[in-house]
């Protein structure tokens, strides 16, 4: 039994003017891909992230764009083997580059996963939206919000118990065997080690910012003792959010 969607009702209103219905109806679609669009990139540039407002705006008017030539840009009559999916399907795979410019490795630290996976979001929303399926373009607007922001409050309660240690040492002074043998001991689990030399008074340290998987306070705070005391940082500092 062939169901009628609300997408289908508004295409066939839209339809039903005819040609200036098929003009409208291709406006409202890229309208509506700029405006999802936009609502999730107000959420990165909000946050200071690299690809903000416009770069979503810019991406899911594209992908809208790239879907509506796919639908109205090839006459059926010339094009009669037309696939309006094949021009769909180089945007998603197309995107991933752009995605890609995003993305930021410091070390062993990656940035810009998020950013980057909201691109190709807006990209999805583009190309419902450039297909007259609004409502499918608008849950996954929503449903997107609901993931960027209400989650972003489980993220940070998660950090919370996984906090990042930093320590100055003298730069002459070897300490990742007994870091690794200290967190072994306790059974602490180090994500990832960042290095960088620093300059206090004309002399030369190394900074070591530890960043520490999930671990009780308890378990935190034996394990800094046991550093302070076998490596004798000339600082040691636990991120304040712990």
């Amino acid at each position: 039994m062939d169901i009628t969607t609300v997408d289908q009702l508004i295409r066939e209103w839209f339809l039903s003017f005819g040609t200036s219905g098929h003009i409208f109806l291709i406006i409202v679609s890229l309208f509506a891909a700029a405006l999802f669009a936009g609502v999730i990139g107000f959420e990165r540039e909000y946050h200071g992230h690299a690809a903000g407002l416009r770069t979503h705006m810019l991406v899911g008017l594209g992908s809208a764009i790239v879907m509506v030539v796919s639908i109205y840009g090839f006459d059926r009559g010339v094009f009669p083997d037309r696939d309006p999916a094949r021009l769909a399907a180089q945007v998603v795979s197309g995107i991933g580059f752009l995605g890609a410019g995003t993305i930021i490795q410091t070390g062993t630290d990656i940035k810009g996963l998020t950013t980057a996976t909201t691109l190709w979001i807006v990209m999805a929303i583009g190309l419902a939206a450039g297909a007259g399926q609004f409502v499918i373009a608008g849950l996954g607007t929503f449903f997107s919000l609901i993931i960027l922001i209400s989650l972003r409050r489980l993220e940070h309660l998660a950090q919370k118990r996984a906090p990042k240690i930093t320590l100055v040492v003298s730069s002459e002074t070897s300490i990742l065997s007994d870091v690794h043998i200290i967190a072994s001991r306790f059974g602490v689990n180090i994500k990832d080690i960042q290095s960088s030399m620093i300059i206090i008074n004309a002399n030369t340290y190394l900074r070591v910012t530890l960043n520490i998987a999930f671990a009780s306070k308890a378990t935190i705070i034996a394990f800094t003792e046991e550093l302070k005391d076998e490596i004798k940082p000339l600082e040691l500092r636990v991120s304040s959010n712990f």
